[in-house]
């Protein structure tokens, strides 16, 4: 998988990868073939995160790949990764990190 992959691409992939037929996806998905085929060819908005957590479970994607796969849902989504979002919610003391470094102006350019 090159770095210019976009979630279309990716879950083409990983269909493949796991040897899926559009039908079989779709149905174990509990989505319609045609709108598995408007995602993979990037002609629908980005899914709701609980079908992009579902297969990533369907794919049994490695860490790496799934960190892959939610930051290329986030860049479609405009939204955080999913993992992200989690691991906020959980730990509070990261939340309020955040936003003393945010108070504090803090960049990456410092």
């Amino acid at each position: 998988m090159n770095s210019k992959t976009d979630l279309g691409q990716f879950i083409s992939e990983q269909k493949r990868k796991k040897n899926l037929q559009s039908q079989e996806l779709a149905k174990i998905l509990g989505i319609s073939i045609p709108y598995l085929s408007q995602l993979e060819h990037n002609k629908r908005q980005c899914p709701d995160v609980s079908l992009i957590r579902k297969m990533a479970e369907v794919f049994e994607l490695t860490m790496e790949e799934k960190n892959n796969f939610y930051d290329l849902y986030a860049e479609a989504s405009g939204q955080l990764s999913p993992d992200i979002v989690d691991y906020l919610q959980s730990n509070k003391i990261i939340i309020k990190a955040l936003r003393a470094a945010r108070d504090a102006y803090a960049t990456d350019k410092d």
